[in-house]
C-alpha cells in the first residue's frame, strides 16, 4: 500500500471535506481526488461516497487501522535507522541517573559497544520504546503496558532529608511513623503521578497522611526549604552523592524502596538482548 496516499486518505477522513483536507496538504482539491482514487484502485474497494461525503464501511475500516498502521512504519524505519547506528540507547530517569550511571558504566565495557543514554521518565521511556527511539529503558515505576516487558534489576532506597538540628538526625535510620506529626514538602501529583503514587504508598504502609507544608518539583528547592525548617522531605538514594548544607540524608527504617526494572519492547526484540540481560543482572547483585 502507498503509504503517502494513505496519508492522505487519512486526512481526507479526518476533515470530512475535500477543500480543507486539500489546503492542509498543500495540493489541489483535482490532485487530492486523484490520489484517493488511486488508493481505492490499488485495494479495489471505494473508501468513501462523495456527495454526501462519508466513508464506506472499508473506508472506516481503513481509517480505523490505517493510523496504526502508518505508526508501525515510522517505527520500523526508527529500528531501521538504529540498526544503523552502533551505540545501544537507553532510557534512564533524571533522578536514578547517579545510582545507574556506574551500573551502565560496566555495560558499556561488558558489551564493547557504546552506550548513549537518554534522560526520560517511566511513562516517557514506555513511549520512545514503542516508537523505536529507544532500545532499552531503566524504569523507576511500574510498567502495565502489554507491549512492554519489564524485568525487575535492583532497588532504589527511599530516604528522608532532615534539617541537621533535627532530633532524629543523629539515628543512623529513621522510622516514617516518628515524623507522623512533621510537615512534608511533597511532590505534586500532576508533576509525576507514579512517582507520587509510590511515595503516597510508603506513608500508606506508615499508617498514616502526611501533612503537606508545601509542594515542590525540584530536589535543590526542596533541600533549600529543609535547611530552613519549612519541613521534612522524602526521595531517592540517589541525591546521597550531593552536598546537602544545613540538612541531612537517613535511610528510613521501613526500608522503603522503589524498583528499578529493566525494560523493553517484546517484539521485534531489542538488540543483544541476552547478553544485556545477563550483564545487568550480574553488575546489579
Amino acid at each position: 500500500m502507498d503509504l503517502r496516499r494513505l496519508r492522505l486518505f487519512l486526512l481526507l477522513a479526518e476533515e470530512r471535506n475535500f477543500h480543507r483536507a486539500a489546503e492542509r496538504a498543500y495540493l489541489s482539491q483535482p490532485a487530492l481526488s486523484q490520489q484517493v482514487q488511486a488508493l481505492e484502485r490499488e485495494l479495489g474497494v471505494r473508501l468513501l461516497e462523495r456527495r454526501p461525503f462519508r466513508l464506506t464501511p472499508a473506508g472506516e475500516l481503513l481509517a480505523q487501522e490505517g493510523r496504526r498502521l502508518l505508526q508501525e512504519a515510522e517505527a520500523l524505519k526508527e529500528r531501521v535507522r538504529r540498526a544503523g547506528r552502533e551505540e545501544l540507547r537507553f532510557g534512564v530517569p533524571e533522578n536514578l541517573l547517579p545510582d545507574l550511571m556506574p551500573l551502565l558504566d560496566h555495560l558499556r565495557r561488558g558489551l564493547g559497544q557504546p552506550v548513549e543514554v537518554v534522560e526520560l521518565h517511566t511513562p516517557e521511556q514506555v513511549k520512545a520504546l514503542k516508537e523505536g527511539r529507544l532500545d532499552y529503558g531503566l524504569a523507576g515505576l511500574r510498567v502495565e503496558d502489554a507491549a512492554i516487558a519489564a524485568e525487575p534489576l535492583l532497588k532504589v532506597p527511599i530516604v528522608v532529608v532532615l534539617p541537621e538540628g533535627h532530633p532524629l538526625a543523629g539515628r543512623e535510620r529513621v522510622p516514617l511513623t516518628a515524623l507522623k506529626e512533621e510537615p512534608f514538602l511533597l511532590l505534586p501529583k500532576e508533576a509525576l503521578p507514579p512517582l507520587y503514587e509510590a511515595f503516597m504508598e510508603v506513608f500508606r504502609q506508615a499508617g498514616f497522611t502526611p501533612k503537606v507544608a508545601r509542594e515542590v518539583v525540584r530536589f535543590p528547592q526542596a533541600v533549600s526549604l529543609v535547611a530552613a525548617g519549612v519541613g521534612v522531605y522524602l526521595t531517592l538514594a540517589p541525591y546521597r552523592v550531593f552536598p546537602h548544607p544545613g540538612t541531612v540524608l537517613r535511610p528510613l527504617a521501613e526500608e522503603a524502596a522503589l524498583q528499578v526494572s529493566l525494560i523493553y519492547r517484546k517484539t521485534p526484540p531489542p538488540p543483544r538482548l541476552f547478553e544485556v540481560r545477563e550483564l545487568l543482572r550480574a553488575l546489579a547483585l
